[in-house]
């Protein structure tokens, strides 16, 4: 189960994985509200990663554990 860290720049969401040495653009966060922020997050490029939806919308950066999900 790969840490992520998840962080703004430019209004934009990256999501950047230390173990692969990736940062990419988050396209999709399956659920994004003020009071629950988690689930599938669709990166650019096709990867797919879920993390357990939080109670409320993280102050980013955040360091969260993420595991591997399927697209759809």
């Amino acid at each position: 189960m790969p840490v992520v860290i998840f962080r703004e720049r430019n209004a934009q969401l990256y999501c950047y994985i230390a173990k692969l040495d990736l940062e990419a653009k988050v396209t999709d966060v399956e659920f994004d509200q003020p009071e629950r922020w988690g689930g599938r997050v669709a990166l650019e490029g096709g990867k797919c990663y879920y993390i357990n939806p939080q109670e409320a919308k993280p102050v980013f950066p955040v360091s969260l554990r993420a595991t591997r999900s399927e697209l759809g």
